[in-house]
């Protein structure tokens, strides 16, 4: 019988099984990593119909599911090298956040890695480590997708993102188009200033509008209210995201096939063409990302509800049926 012991995050777990380390092989081959380039190539092809903005929410939700993939599989090869399989069928996405996080800023983690700090410069380096190309090239390769993977943390971890994404994979919880956003000041009190004189920050005519939760009561879950909120984002820009992306998730893979077993030349490496590309979509910036304007509703203007007062007002329900 063979057992892995591992953690994820600070969690225990042993994993059995008489077949382990094949299972183990047989799930990593089983991660189609090209998917979010096939998302990326079928969906940018119906920016331009009237199927755009669905074609555009596509991109956004394989965007943040590629996200999820890769810091799923890097978390499992710090913690669990041996048990991918185990690690991802038993995290919690709370835990995979808190993971990253700590990743991201340096802080320790439970990590099977010899070498520290666990930074994503370091994993870069570990996942790149059985290229055959010159030294050169596989120094801007390890540099570039240490970079990028630090880009893609910070907005893997970025409660909006977050919210977006719960609230489009979840009964699609979302309207689709952008906004446009611009100040001016006012000559006169109450006459709005003309659109010429309007200083723009930006906008896009690709995004999302969605109600997000906002706690009344500090620390406390009843008591809550929606508040609305709307993200801006360039589609052609996340389908640059997921081409690297797929590419990410490929490399870990076949790093983590090699750590059990598999022999180097049978395992595929992806890179993009020069180093720049690691850097994408700086050149289409939507200018303001996020934007929400609700009304204001303090806790003062509240009287929270107890848990019991919620659970009675069914049985009112039941006797006024009757």
């Amino acid at each position: 019988m063979e057992v892995v012991k591992f953690v994820v995050d600070e969690t225990p777990y042993a994993c059995w099984d008489w077949e382990l380390k094949r299972k183990n092989l047989k799930f990593l081959e089983g991660i189609d990593a090209d998917y979010f380039r096939y998302v990326a190539e079928a969906n940018v092809a119906n920016l331009g119909g009237a199927n755009r903005h669905r074609a555009a929410l596509s991109l956004r939700l394989a965007y943040s599911q590629g996200l999820e993939t890769l810091f799923a599989l890097l978390c499992s090869m710090v913690q669990a090298p041996q048990c991918a399989i185990g690690w991802m069928l038993v995290y919690r996405n709370d835990e995979l956040q808190k993971v990253v996080q700590k990743i991201t800023s340096g802080y320790t983690v439970f990590s099977r890695i010899k070498e520290g700090p666990v930074t994503w410069a370091l994993l870069a380096k570990y996942v790149h480590s059985c290229l055959s190309h010159p030294s050169e090239k596989t120094a801007w390769i390890q540099e570039g997708f240490g970079r990028l993977w630090g880009r893609f943390a910070g907005e893997f971890t970025n409660p909006k993102t977050v919210q977006e994404y719960n609230s489009a994979k979840h009964g699609l919880r979302t309207s689709l188009g952008g906004f446009s956003l611009a100040f001016g000041l006012e000559e006169s009190p109450g006459v709005p200033v003309h659109r010429d004189k309007l200083q723009s920050l930006g906008g896009s005519d690709f995004g999302t509008s969605y109600f997000a939760v906002e706690r009344m009561v500090d620390d406390e879950r009843l008591n809550f209210r929606p508040r609305s909120c709307s993200r801006n984002w360039n589609p052609e820009q996340l389908a640059e995201g997921l081409v690297l992306l797929s590419m990410s998730v490929n490399n870990v893979i076949s790093f983590l096939r090699i750590t059990n077993g598999m022999s180097a030349p049978s395992c595929k490496f992806l890179n993009p063409s020069n180093s720049d590309a690691f850097d994408f979509g700086h050149h289409r910036s939507v200018g303001v990302t996020d934007f929400n304007v609700d009304a204001v509703i303090r806790q003062s203007d509240i009287q929270p509800c107890t848990r019991e007062e919620v659970i009675d007002s069914y049985a009112l329900t039941r006797e006024g049926s009757s």
